[in-house]
């Protein structure tokens, strides 16, 4: 009954470890089934990333097969492309574009050009600009500082500020105080002045009130006035004050508020005060009659 009671016993312990075995064998199995299938489906990921790179790269292929190359330059041979010339030439063509070896004419994109006749014309423009270099050279060193200065007080050009002793006369003067009864360079008035310029720039002897000097001068309309008339202005009642006409209605004269400086027939105040224009008479006495000792200008 003892050895019954122990085969039994046996059995039962090795159905129970083979069914240990079994259930790890089916485990294992498990296991091994989830890891192919990772595989398999991180596989399928990698290859479903290849296939979209090269769909990329065989669309970007694609585009950069789409773009059509540059048409090169070239020349043209035929005699035909003479009358494709056009007649109004570029001035400037870009250097690496001209092969001048072979031919004068150069096809660039639709556009025909005759190289040697470029060329002809742009020597022709660098000459013209060293010629006028040359003359506007030779024209500013001939001119003076206080010209230039005058000029542009005037908005003249300086070719017409030719009176030398006239213009370096007034920068001699220019900026004096006014002063009433004045003669000299710490104060000058309006007519003394004017004495000034007459006397040393065009030979000419003026009585000294502008009263006086509006009786010595002539008349003249004042569309008509040049350099060196003289315009006379009621400020204080009847002829009052007077100026010397230089261009573009502008004027020198010795003014209450600013001294020897430069007016404006058209301004607000001149234009409100001006009594006339008027030319000095040609039998006038020559300026070495003065009683007026001035300064005269130096010119350097």
């Amino acid at each position: 009954m003892k050895l019954l009671t122990a085969l039994l016993a046996s059995i039962v312990l090795v159905s129970s470890v083979n069914a240990q075995k079994s259930t790890k064998k089916k485990a294992t199995a498990t296991s091994t089934v989830k890891a192919k299938n990772t595989s398999s489906k991180s596989k399928s990921t990698n290859t479903k990333k290849k296939d979209t790179a090269k769909k990329k790269n065989s669309s970007a292929n694609s585009t950069v097969n789409r773009v059509q190359p540059a048409t090169p330059s070239k020349n043209l041979k035929d005699n035909s492309a003479t009358e494709a010339v056009k007649t109004s030439l570029p001035v400037i063509v870009k250097s690496k574009e001209i092969n001048l070896k072979n031919d004068s004419l150069l096809a660039i994109g639709d556009t025909v050009i005759n190289i040697k006749a470029v060329a002809a014309k742009q020597r022709a423009i660098n000459e013209n600009r060293s010629s006028f270099r040359r003359t506007l050279d030779a024209a500013l060193e001939s001119f003076m500082p206080f010209q230039f200065k005058y000029a542009i007080l005037l908005n003249e050009t300086v070719e017409k500020i030719t009176n030398v002793i006239l213009y370096k006369t007034i920068d001699d003067w220019y900026g004096t105080r006014y002063r009433y009864g004045g003669t000299t360079e710490k104060g000058i008035d309006c007519s003394a002045f004017m004495q000034v310029l007459a006397s040393y720039s065009f030979g000419w002897l003026l009585p000294r009130t502008a009263r006086e000097q509006y009786a010595a001068t002539s008349k003249i309309p004042k569309n008509e006035l040049q350099e060196g008339d003289f315009v006379f202005f009621n400020t204080t009642g009847g002829i009052s004050h007077v100026g010397m006409y230089l261009h573009n209605d502008k004027f020198i004269h010795s003014s209450s508020s600013e001294g020897v400086s430069i007016g404006d027939l058209n301004s607000k105040y001149w234009s409100a005060r001006f009594l006339g224009a008027r030319r000095l008479n040609s039998g006038n006495t020559p300026a070495g009659n003065s009683v007026i000792d001035f300064k005269m200008p130096n010119i350097q």
